[in-house]
């Protein structure tokens, strides 16, 4: 044993030895890494795929556990306000869709177009929270409808 050698490798690295000058060069040399292959892709692909799924998963729960979804399923039926100020507004335009499908062409179909969007805008209240004008309008519809089937019944009456 002797001095240390500095021993200079062609990629730029050192390192110390306590060989010889020509024994040195016997020695492996720091070397390139050798090109990728398919296993080392694969590897690296796989860690991708588990990260992206680690963190969907993680997102999910911070989803979940930070503003759950609310069931309406748990409720009382009287406790859904809209559904229930919306009930019978809602069974007289499915019958009465169902009529002017049958009938094919009805009086007055720009006043029921009208109604009918009064309706899906007091449905659209409901369901972004707006209860109290949601309700109001489902009432006024109630009248309205009250109103024409109550003229219906009279015309019915005069023809027969």
């Amino acid at each position: 044993m002797g001095n240390p050698q500095l021993h200079h490798h062609a990629d730029g690295s050192v390192h110390y030895t306590y060989c010889w000058p020509e024994t040195v060069e016997a020695l492996p040399a720091c070397e390139p890494p050798a090109a990728a292959g398919w296993g080392s892709r694969l590897r690296s692909g796989a860690g991708v795929g588990t990260a992206a799924l680690g963190l969907a998963v993680a997102a999910f729960w911070l989803t979940m556990l930070g503003d759950p979804p609310v069931s309406r399923a748990a409720l009382p039926r009287s406790a859904d306000v809209c559904a229930n100020a919306g009930h019978a507004v809602r069974v007289w335009f499915e019958a009465e869709t169902a009529r002017r499908a049958r009938v094919g062409s009805s009086p007055n179909q720009n006043a029921f177009n009208s109604l009918l969007l009064w309706y899906r805008s007091a449905e659209s209240g409901c369901a972004a929270g707006s209860t109290r004008e949601a309700v109001r309008s489902f009432q006024a519809l109630e009248r309205m409808i009250a109103g024409l089937d109550g003229r219906r019944q009279d015309r019915e009456d005069r023809e027969d």
